[in-house]
């Protein structure tokens, strides 16, 4: 078995990929008067990754069809997000993905353009802070209190992880360890108790259980030992299947993969910054101490275009103009 490149993305499949699990999830974790309009039995997994490209390492998305109790249908979509930190993004990445779900499964066919399926969203994030992102794109909108009744809201429904307790995860416990495997992945020094308490929530034999255990291995902060001494207090019978020698091996492919995506990673986000700082003496050498809201426009640039960014505070005429794509430099 190896490691899979994303091993958030591997341990939120496996948790969804199976139906009936995936049922509880989503009736657990969607508010209850929305839960309510769900009919009796599990969701329909459909095909496809909505996610950007170049965001798969910190997003993962599954879409499912749920009936409701009308006789009509809904798309729930499922987005795990994995940076450390919240994407200010979210609220429009969101937008996106839910054009093109729109746009998949209703635009070949021009009649039901009249009468698209609402899409759920709930996205589940387990970063090391605190989620302070509006759940709204409305609320990301320059418009005054007169104008914003008018607008119709498009609002996602947000569970941070981080802030749940591990008891309170889920009813089910295979569902509940998986999450709380999610949930403790950014934690430093996890304690004893509360590792062995998810290990004991795994069901001896199930598919899920060696994958959580692969992935505590692969992601978590913590001593080589630690992870099997847990297990062999826990699931002594278990301890050579899930620590022998084909897991050992799994985990210091993922060790030596992790090692060397980390270096390449710190590189890339060194120059970066350094590119960012490069802007910034530029611009108060020209203009004086940049303000405030042109610092976060700085930062806030995608990488690709900070090397554009440096050449116009090197050559424009005013702050306003380096953030001009109009003007010629």
């Amino acid at each position: 078995m190896t490691l899979p490149n994303n091993p958030h993305d591997a341990l939120f499949r496996a948790l969804v990929d199976d139906p009936g699990r995936a049922g509880t999830l989503i009736r657990e974790y969607l508010p209850p008067e929305i839960a309510a309009h769900l009919a009796e039995g599990p969701p329909r997994l459909l095909d496809g990754s909505f996610v950007d490209e170049e965001l798969r390492s910190s997003q993962s998305d599954r879409l499912f069809e749920v009936a409701l109790r009308d006789g009509r249908t809904a798309l729930l979509y499922a987005l795990l997000e994995h940076k450390s930190t919240p994407d200010p993004r979210t609220p429009l990445q969101l937008l996106g993905y839910m054009v093109r779900i729109w746009d998949r499964y209703a635009v070949r066919d021009g009649a039901r353009l009249g009468r698209l399926r609402p899409i759920l969203p709930i996205v589940f994030y387990h970063g090391e802070r605190p989620w302070t992102v509006p759940t709204s794109i409305f609320e990301c909108l320059d418009a005054d209190d007169a104008l914003l009744p008018h607008i119709r809201d498009l609002r996602y429904v947000l569970r941070d992880l981080g802030a749940i307790e591990y008891e309170r995860l889920s009813a089910e416990r295979a569902l509940r360890a998986g999450l709380g495997a999610l949930k403790f992945a950014f934690v430093k020094g996890l304690a004893a108790a509360l590792l062995e308490r998810l290990l004991r929530d795994l069901p001896d034999g199930d598919v899920l259980e060696s994958q959580v255990v692969l992935y505590i291995a692969g992601v978590y902060d913590m001593a080589a030992g630690a992870l099997r001494s847990a297990v062999a207090r826990v699931k002594p019978d278990r301890e050579n299947e899930l620590m022998g020698t084909p897991a050992q091996e799994w985990i210091q492919q993922g060790r030596t993969e992790g090692e060397a995506r980390g270096r390449t990673d710190g590189r890339f986000k060194g120059r970066v910054e350094g590119r960012i700082d490069d802007i910034l003496i530029a611009l108060e050498t020209r203009f004086g101490p940049p303000a405030a809201e042109v610092v976060e426009r700085v930062r806030r640039t995608a990488p690709e275009h900070l090397h554009l960014l440096f050449r116009r505070a090197l050559t424009a005429p005013s702050v306003e103009a380096v953030f001009d794509d109009s003007v010629r430099h």
